[in-house]
């Protein structure tokens, strides 16, 4: 047994049981799956939630797309690259700091964000209703747990 943080034993057979459900949850999903987002669309999953998070905030910063994402400044500049390249984005110097750039949806991308987050949309529905109705509320707190300890692992430093 080991001690967690919070004084709490763990045993290596939780560790394992948490990477294996989670892994199972990946992969039923879809999110193996390089050319397509899990719900059908011909992108890559990444460029999915980078243009869902730009039609969510528009003209934001590069540095805030990517730690919205979670992904590090380099992987960021790709992705922006990417969009750009493909005529749904645009990136500006920030007027206010000449360093920092502003990133954009042009039409085309906005267009291309709604459809993909119409068919997001569609395929939480059908997740959704696969749930019992009394243990929706439940499951979504528990990624919500999951999601917060990631997070903090992942700004302590684990990989």
């Amino acid at each position: 047994m080991k001690r967690t943080g919070k004084n709490e034993a763990r045993s290596d057979l939780d560790v394992g049981e948490l990477r294996g459900a989670f892994h199972a949850v990946l992969r039923s999903f879809g999110l193996l799956e390089s050319a397509q987002t899990p719900c059908g669309q011909p992108i890559h999953v990444s460029l999915a939630h980078g243009l869902m998070e730009l039609l969510s905030h528009p003209g934001c910063r590069q540095v805030d797309l990517g730690q919205a994402l979670g992904l590090s400044k380099s992987a960021t500049s790709r992705l922006v690259s990417q969009m750009v390249r493909k005529g749904w984005a645009t990136r500006t110097a920030d007027e206010r700091d000449g360093r920092a750039w502003m990133v954009s949806l042009t039409a085309k991308g906005a267009g291309v964000a709604r459809q993909i987050n119409a068919a997001s949309l569609e395929r939480f529905a059908a997740v959704s209703d696969a749930i019992p109705a009394r243990q929706r509320s439940s499951v979504c707190q528990a990624l919500n747990v999951l999601s917060q300890a990631m997070a903090a692992s992942r700004e302590r430093g684990s990989p």
